[in-house]
């Protein structure tokens, strides 16, 4: 709706005041419903540009917008300094309903597809332990984040990179220590603990270990095992992804030795021993020159926004973390050609925004090419404090455990398989509820509550209670019936069929801002205003057919956007749901 009344408004405007350039408009919801249904502030932007006084702007542009609408806003008011307060023909707002079941499998999604591709890099932790909870947050985020964009149009690419450099120093110690265990020898100095890793090294050792292994044959054998356990993991949490790219095969192909190539022959690198570097003094900067001894290879990143160059060989030709960063870079924006890289980061990689950035531009490509997004962290809340969530072997605590407990505590009878569905739903549901750029709480008490204090179980009623009134009425021999939907003229009927109709401009601003915690929030608002339009509403009514068949439709269009908003959150839609004492 909010769509129809911007376009109406863009008309009116065009014909009221033709020499307006570039108007700038907003539709918001009003603050009470008794200012009517919408609001627009296009008086309070514009009326300057053309000399006049908002509310006198205001009032010029109202017949015509009435005219435009074609019945569908029945009146508009000037409040305040200038704001126009929208107020739609009910009749008209109940035919959406049949328009929301006409699109019930598109329903929220783009008309059209972008044309453009997308990659979207996420979770992408090192492949030396298991997916844990402080991943969960950036695994329900990347995905529903691609399940946006996917319904904004884009075609998208779900990809995971392996960090299994062999130059890496932390693959290197997870190998030998994984090596020493299944030897039976002591750990290496700082070398990895846990249960997990004793869990390895029994698989490795079990498989056989050739007589001349050596630390890098450990490595592969064991980054292989964890690799399948985070891909087993992220797959109980519902996440899936279209690409596994390892970063040893960017080496092995010579991608990284090509990349590097063309950052020197543009200029962009080079092996001089003098590097500009960027030294702040307070609030001010300036260039100063740095001696370094000659040799390495660097990237002059400072020249792109970066606050230092960046090594990108050794003096000794190894290559530095970067330089993978660099071939990878150009093998997603140059080789396989995507229109856009997205790379979700938790917090402590603010200071790969600038450096890669700079990469980015160094290879050639637009800066609006790739993007970075950080979300924030989260902190486990039990009985109110914060929980330290380890295991009582002091082993890191797995997203699978999180699973888990929360299915077996709220459904202990049911079976394992469902109760893992219970905790998924739980899980993803909880780590989307708080904008992705703040820091979040994650309630357990409340995650493993059942009933309207929890925020998923509530959207999911409403869901099952929706499919429990229409098997109902069916068994009554009452069929929903949209042709009807223009007597859906109650305040409650007309409240319900807009949240409904929201949904598609919340999908685009998350696809323009990622703000995805919307559609938690959107999704609890529908289940509360359709709990209040049940409430108000008898559905059923045999005295009166017509008015029930087109009550039936809307609970259907309820249900498609319920539907639709859950899908995107990555969570099921139960058609029945058992209270816990029946569990």
């Amino acid at each position: 709706m909010r769509t129809r009344l911007e376009a109406w408004v863009r008309a009116a405007l065009a014909e009221k005041f033709p020499d307006l350039a570039d108007p700038s408009l907003e539709i918001i919801d009003t603050k009470s419903p008794d200012h009517g249904d919408y609001a627009c502030n296009v008086a309070m932007i514009n009326a300057k540009k053309v000399g006049l006084a908002p509310r006198d702007f205001a009032s010029a542009l109202i017949p015509v917008l009435l005219a435009k609408s074609e019945g569908w806003i029945k009146e508009i008011d000037v409040a305040g300094p200038g704001f126009m307060n929208f107020r739609l023909e009910p009749s008209k707002v109940g035919t959406l309903v049949g328009d929301v079941l006409d699109q019930a499998a598109t329903f929220g999604n783009a008309s059209e597809k972008s044309g453009r591709s997308v990659n979207v890099e996420f979770v992408s932790v090192n492949p030396n332990g298991p997916i844990t909870i402080g991943s969960g947050r950036g695994a329900a985020y990347g995905d529903t984040l691609c399940r946006v964009l996917e319904a904004s149009g884009d075609t998208v690419a779900r990809e995971y990179y392996i960090n299994d450099g062999v130059n890496s120093e932390q693959m290197r110690l997870f190998a030998e220590s994984v090596w020493a265990l299944a030897e039976g020898r002591e750990l290496p100095e700082n070398g990895y603990k846990g249960e997990y890793v004793s869990d390895v090294a029994d698989q490795v050792k079990a498989k056989g270990i050739p007589a001349d292994a050596d630390t890098a044959w450990f490595q592969a054998a064991a980054q292989d095992l964890m690799i399948e356990r985070q891909k087993g993991d992220l797959a109980l949490f519902g996440v899936e992804f279209n690409r596994w790219f390892s970063e040893q095969s960017l080496h092995d192909s010579g991608k990284v030795a090509k990349a590097l190539d063309v950052l020197k022959a543009n200029g962009t690198a080079d092996d001089q021993p003098l590097s500009n570097e960027i030294v702040r003094e307070g609030k001010e900067s300036k260039l100063v020159q740095k001696e370094e001894a000659p040799g390495p290879l660097w990237l002059r990143s400072t020249q792109f926004g970066d606050d230092k160059d960046r090594v990108l060989t050794r003096s000794d030709g190894r290559p530095a973390y970067i330089a993978a960063d660099v071939a990878y870079m150009q093998d997603k924006l140059g080789d396989r050609g995507y229109d856009k890289a997205y790379l979700l980061l938790g917090p402590d990689h603010h200071g790969y925004v600038p450096r890669m950035n700079a990469v980015c531009q160094a290879l050639g490509f637009a800066s609006e090419r790739f993007q970075i997004v950080i979300f924030q962290l989260v902190r486990f809340l039990k009985d109110g404090k914060p929980a330290p969530m380890r295991k009582r072997d002091g082993n890191i605590y797995e997203l699978r455990d999180l699973i888990r407990e929360v299915g077996e505590t709220v459904a202990p009878k049911e079976s394992p398989a469902e109760q893992m569905r219970i905790g998924r739903d739980v899980g993803r549901f909880f780590y989307l509820m708080r904008s992705h750029d703040t820091s979040m709480d994650f309630d357990i008490d409340l995650a493993t509550q059942e009933g309207d204090e929890n925020p998923v179980f509530y959207v999911q009623y409403a869901h099952a209670r929706i499919c429990s009134i229409v098997r109902k009425a069916e068994e009554a021999g009452f069929q929903a019936d949209a042709a009807e939907s223009a007597r859906l003229v109650a305040f409650e009927e007309t409240q319900l069929i807009k949240k409904i109709i929201d949904l598609p401009y919340e999908v685009q601003r998350c696809a323009v801002d990622f703000g995805l915690h919307r559609l938690t929030t959107y999704a609890i608002e529908l289940a509360r205003t359709y709990h209040h339009f049940y409430g108000a509403c008898r559905v059923i009514q045999p005295e009166q057919p017509e008015l029930s068949r087109a009550r039936l439709a809307l609970c259907q269009a309820t249900a498609v956007a319920l539907r639709k908003a859950l899908d995107l959150l990555g969570v099921s839609a139960p058609e029945v749901m058992v209270s816990l004492s029946e569990r």
